[in-house]
């Protein structure tokens, strides 16, 4: 049995590719249910070409919106740049979604075999034998598996079990997101995202009538909000173009959510022995290029198409391999981004905008079929 830890899109594309090969898995998830912590997500055609291969890409696309387009507008609602994502399509052979993440985690979850999921599962500490990994729960139980994917996050305890403790690294600003009942204002298909002075604004439909929005402030780490988010939220874009506070506006207080933005450094292994780490445990990025999911989906796949039962640790080994510099482009570009998106000084950000303005049409097209070109291994 191979051991799955953390039900987040990557160990849960982990735990079907590798059923599809016919392993039998078990996933662990430390929390009650599946987690729906993000709102709303967009995957783009790298991982929905990784899908494909699970065949679930209609049923994704029936459970969130295809999308036509993204926009970068300045705060003013005028246009910096856009991406065009329905003219690459036929190229790709797949669209980019919005979805939300419980949607997702509930599509992905049917396609278990029964059984799989195991909630209230949280991982406590983890010993490896010369043909086994024993990994023990906070409940006091031991599970044992022939291998254990760490796909539990960000603060990892399979990580931390195998590696010792590595702190996340604060990009120096702070995100809010929200739902909110409302058609996307921009139109029913299209994503838009607002660069301000040390600030942004973004949305992203997940229905024809949900939008998912998401909020980022230059602040120090640790930062809390007050009895009424929205309305601090309100103050703090007052200065964007509707429909901003219109969707702030709509959206109820207590269902916003507020992280700090932070990543891991790359780091150098992902494996050892029989342990492998996969998505954010493994490769934890900022959200400005929207592939933390998609990669740890490319993840998944690649994983289940080379592990070998009878080399369970070199089968890893080949996997990370891999993946690794393809996952550190993402790391360090969405770390770059993010950084330029933030920046406050006035002269700097126009300058920001008129390049973006100026970059060649050709130039984003480029650059989007290098991030989302991927070959998808066999499952067999």
């Amino acid at each position: 049995m191979i051991v799955v830890a953390g039900a987040g899109p990557g160990g849960l594309v982990a735990a079907l590719a590798l059923q599809r090969r016919g392993f039998e898995v078990t996933v662990l998830e430390r929390s009650p249910e599946l987690r729906t912590a993000g709102a709303g997500l967009l995957l783009q055609p790298n991982a929905l070409a990784m899908l494909r291969a699970l065949d679930l890409v209609d049923p994704i696309a029936a459970a969130g919106i295809v999308m036509e387009s993204a926009a970068v507008q300045d705060a003013s609602g005028a246009s910096i740049s856009g991406m065009p994502f329905a003219a690459l399509t036929p190229r790709f052979g797949a669209p980019a979604i919005g979805i939300l993440r419980a949607s997702l985690s509930g599509v992905l979850a049917a396609g278990l075999a029964p059984g799989t999921l195991r909630f209230d599962a949280g991982v406590a500490g983890v010993r490896q034998g010369d043909a086994h990994v024993e990994i023990d729960l906070e409940d006091g139980t031991t599970v044992t598996g022939a291998a254990l994917i760490g796909a539990d996050g960000i603060h990892s305890r399979v990580r931390a079990a195998v590696m010792g403790a590595i702190e996340p690294r604060y990009s120096g600003y702070t995100c809010w997101r929200g739902i909110v009942g409302l058609p996307h204002p921009a139109g029913p298909r299209r994503m838009v995202e607002r660069w301000g002075r040390g600030n942004r604004f973004g949305m992203v439909p997940v229905s024809d009538a949900t939008t998912y929005w998401f909020a980022t402030a230059n602040t120090a780490p640790g930062g809390i909000d007050g009895d009424d988010p929205i309305a601090e939220l309100r103050a703090r874009f007052a200065g964007f173009a509707a429909p901003v506070d219109d969707v702030l506006a709509a959206t109820p207080p207590e269902a916003v959510l507020r992280n700090d933005i932070v990543d891991l450094a790359p780091l150098d292994r992902w494996t050892d022995g029989r342990v492998a780490l996969l998505g954010d445990a493994a490769h934890a990025m900022t959200p400005n290029m929207g592939q933390g999911a998609c990669q740890a989906i490319e993840d998944g796949v690649v994983l289940a198409s080379v592990y070998d039962p009878s080399d369970p640790a070199g089968s890893l080994a080949t996997y990370a391999g891999r993946r690794r510099d393809r996952a550190r482009m993402f790391v360090d570009r969405s770390w770059s981004a993010g950084r330029m998106g933030q920046w406050e000084n006035g002269l700097a950000c126009a300058v920001r905008n008129t390049l973006a303005r100026w970059t060649p049409g050709a130039l984003v097209e480029r650059m989007l079929v290098e991030q989302w070109s991927v070959e998808v291994p066999e499952l067999r």
